[in-house]
């Protein structure tokens, strides 16, 4: 039973941590995928898991692949994660001058 819990607890943080990212209240976030903005803070709080199918909606409303809901990552790859969500859903134009930017950054850094 232990292990269903911390997976609740991580669903949950997960959840809330990503809902802060983009700016969404609990009753946004609620709305987006037809359940209540209590219902989300039970989520939040790990009192309850979602199913499959609703983990996939937030999923796709928080604009995160699933696997980032379960996840317990590392400080790297929650700052991947990050700039997946502010660059998810940008034009191509907008990403290209990102990732341009971040390759001349990063061969600046190698002379």
């Amino acid at each position: 039973m232990e292990r269903l819990h911390d997976m609740r607890k991580r669903i949950g943080h997960n959840i809330r941590y990503f809902r802060k990212l983009k700016g969404f209240t609990q009753e946004g976030l609620a709305e987006m995928i037809d359940v209540s903005g209590a219902y989300i803070g039970y989520l939040e709080r790990g009192s309850k898991i979602p199913s499959l199918d609703l983990l996939t909606e937030i999923a796709a409303s928080l604009t995160v692949e699933p696997a980032a809901l379960l996840t317990s990552n590392s400080a790297n790859e929650w700052e991947l994660y990050q700039l997946l969500a502010i660059l998810s859903g940008k034009e191509a134009k907008h990403i290209k001058f990102v990732r341009e930017v971040a390759q001349a950054y990063f061969r600046s850094l190698e002379k």
